[in-house]
């Protein structure tokens, strides 16, 4: 667990309307392969910023963010959209599916938008990523016929399509019921520690933040401790 795939250099940010706030101040982390790391901190302290910024979604701050050992800075949006579908896998609060596509559908999506793999291919590797998260039954099915909890892991399904370096969560469990809620964390585990994926997630819940391997605690816009 020794690769470096993201590392944030004294990262800070500004906004400036119509004084100038410093919501960032001077962040510096490394994240490993197969990292499950949570980031905690009261509503404010700069969490959900941070996780714009190392999404490559903001590009207006101070400091460096490498991802895969190349640094964001200077890079042009194409680009950056590049590296956001390939490397990063997103889950929110809230699932975005389409209600016009089946599920299997919505989890193809990045995958055709990708271009790597045929539209066959992209089939098979969806199907493959809802039967790990156990809802491949729900594959035909539109997301309004499913539950809060089964929507969420389809939404995990379509971050993990692409084989993304890093899922990103803002508030993943925010959404969810305790019992909902313990089977995301489970895949988020299963995902960090069976597949070796690396997890970096926000949240408000300390319950699931003191089983992820490491914490990341902000205050102020500053981290507290790690």
């Amino acid at each position: 667990m020794n690769e470096i795939i993201l590392e944030a250099k004294a990262i800070s940010k500004s906004f400036h309307d119509p004084i100038t706030i410093q919501i960032l101040k001077e962040i510096s982390f490394s994240m490993y392969k197969g990292d499950f790391v949570s980031i905690i901190g009261k509503s404010g302290c700069g969490k959900s910023t941070l996780l714009y910024i190392l999404s490559t979604m903001d590009t207006d701050y101070e400091g460096d963010l490498l991802i895969d050992n190349v640094p964001m800075r200077n890079k042009k949006e194409a680009e950056l959209a590049s590296v956001r579908n390939e490397k990063i896998g997103f889950v929110f609060q809230f699932h975005y599916l389409l209600n016009e596509f089946s599920v299997l559908r919505n989890v193809m999506l990045p995958g055709l938008k990708l271009g790597k793999h045929s539209a066959k291919e992209v089939e098979e590797r969806a199907y493959q990523k809802l039967k790990i998260l156990g809802i491949e039954n729900e594959a035909l099915k539109k997301p309004n016929q499913l539950s809060g909890g089964q929507k969420q892991r389809v939404a995990i399904a379509r971050a993990l399509i692409n084989d993304p370096l890093i899922i990103m969560g803002d508030e993943p469990t925010g959404n969810l019921d305790k019992k909902n809620s313990e089977i995301v964390f489970s895949i988020f585990q299963e995902l960090a520690e069976v597949y070796n994926q690396s997890l970096l997630i926000v949240t408000h819940d300390n319950e699931f933040a003191a089983r992820t391997h490491r914490t990341i605690e902000m205050e102020d816009g500053r981290i507290l401790k790690m």
